[in-house]
This record gives C-alpha cells, structure tokens and sequence, in this order.
C-alpha cells in the first residue's frame, strides 16, 4: 500500500516537474521574444522618427515630402535589418508594437544611418569670394546711383517763388536746390567714374559713401521736421511728384555699400 502511494507521488513529481520545465521554457522564451522586440524598437527609434517632426508638407495634397529620403516602413527595414536574427513572428510583433499609433511611414533621423545627406557646396577660394562679393556690390551701387539719379531729377526742390504755397516756418524748404542738386548729379558721376577704374581707389569711395550719408542725413532731418504736416499744400505738390523717402533709402543705401566696396578693396573683410 504504502509502496503504491510512493509511485503515486514519484509520478505526480515527475510531471510536475515536467511541467515547471515547460512553463519555464516558456517565461524563457516570452523573455527573449520581449528582449527582441526591444532590441529592435530601440533600433528603428534611432533611425526613423514619424514625418510630424521634422518633414515639410505638401499644402495641396496635404501629404508630407521626404527631402531626406523615404518614406519608409517599418516592416521592410526590420526585415533588412535582423532577419538573420529574429524570426518572422517576432519581427511582426515588433512592427505591430511600433505601429501601435497609426503611423505607417516613417522620416529619418537627421542623425540616423538612413538620411540622404545633401551633397555639401565646394567651398570657393578665399580670393573667389572676394571677388564676387566686389561685383555684386558693384553692381548694386550701379544699379542704386541709377534710381538715385531719376529720383533727384524729379524732385521738386527749391522755388524761387514760393508765394502761398510756402511752408511752415518750422518745417523750411526742401534741402536740395539747384546747386544742392547739382553736386549731387556730380558725385553720381565721380562714383560711375571710380567704379569703371581697374583698380578703384577706396580712400576715393570712402570719401563718396560719406557725402551720400551727408545729403542723407539732411533729408533725413527735413522729413523729420515736415512730420504730419504733410497736408500743407507745397508738401503734398512736392509729394506727388517724387517720393522723397524712396530718395532718403538710395542715399544711405549707397553711403552702407560704398564703404563696405572700400572695405573689400583694402582687404578689411
């Protein structure tokens, strides 16, 4: 009797322990299946982030653009990544876990092994900029000297015969008159004449740059007194026919590149 409860108990044993081994095996197995989808969800995070991030979009087809390559699924490079290493359900389980939001398509990380790095510029010589920032400027104060010159020719300047028409007191007349207009017309000339020569002389333009912030400067204070008393009669005619702002922007505009030219010239930047 007592022999029969002993095999009894060596067989309930044995299956229990069967069973431990089994149901360990398994913890064993969901712990590598979990380790794995681990592993590769951290992979794929440093590799892919979802468009919203950083991808510009498309406002008409309210779709994103992928100027740094992909899209891409997480499927295809999982598979490309660790199929020699993990078996298909487990990839699976890791795509279904990273796709758990809703997003399909997935942007490169800017520091990830997947973005398409825009071919960096050469870099031009040192003396190759300074040439081209010396023809553009250049050209600019050409271009300026030009729009000054149309502007000066039709501004109203300074009647002889103001009569009625006079303005306050507090505002005076206009600061250019003919002689003003004159000098003016002069240093145009004087600046298209320095900038023809080979080899442009920068005390020269230094000199010019400052006589435009002068003229500048005077139309600048004049504007500045005629304030909101604009609606004077000899103002608003002087408005209609020349925007003395527009002319205010050409002389300081031209005295700013005109030394920045003599700078470049004397190798100061």
């Amino acid at each position: 009797m007592n022999l029969d409860r002993d095999n009894e108990d060596e067989e309930r044993h044995y299956w229990e322990s069967i069973e431990d081994e089994k149901r360990e095996e398994e913890e064993r197995e969901a712990q590598k299946r979990a380790d794995a989808i681990e592993t590769m969800e951290a992979w794929f995070f440093e590799q892919f982030e979802d468009p919203q991030v950083e991808m510009p979009r498309d406002s008409e087809e309210q779709t994103f653009l992928f100027p740094w390559g992909g899209p891409f699924e997480a499927s295809d490079v999982l598979h490309g990544e660790f199929s020699h290493r993990f078996d298909e359900a487990t990839i699976m389980a890791a795509v279904e876990h990273i796709e758990r939001d809703g997003t399909v398509e997935w942007a490169p990380t800017s520091h990830g092994d997947y973005y398409e790095h825009p071919d960096p510029e050469p870099e031009p010589e040192a003396d190759e900029v300074s040439v081209a920032n010396r023809a553009e400027l250049t050209e600019r104060i050409l271009d300026r000297l030009d729009q000054l010159e149309a502007a000066i020719a039709s501004l109203p300047g300074q009647p002889g015969n103001i009569g009625h028409n006079a303005p306050p007191e507090e505002i005076g007349l206009p600061p250019y008159g003919e002689a003003e207009t004159a000098e003016i017309r002069l240093a145009i000339v004087e600046t298209r004449t320095e900038l023809a020569a080979a080899d442009p002389d920068p005390a020269e333009l230094a000199t010019l740059s400052r006589r435009f912030a002068g003229w500048g400067k005077a139309l600048g204070t004049w504007l500045t007194k005629k304030g909101d008393l604009a609606v004077d009669e000899f103002i608003k005619n002087a408005m209609k026919v020349a925007t003395w702002g527009g002319a205010l922007t050409l002389f300081h505009a031209l005295a700013d590149d005109l030394i920045a030219l003599a700078k470049q010239l004397l190798g100061g930047f």
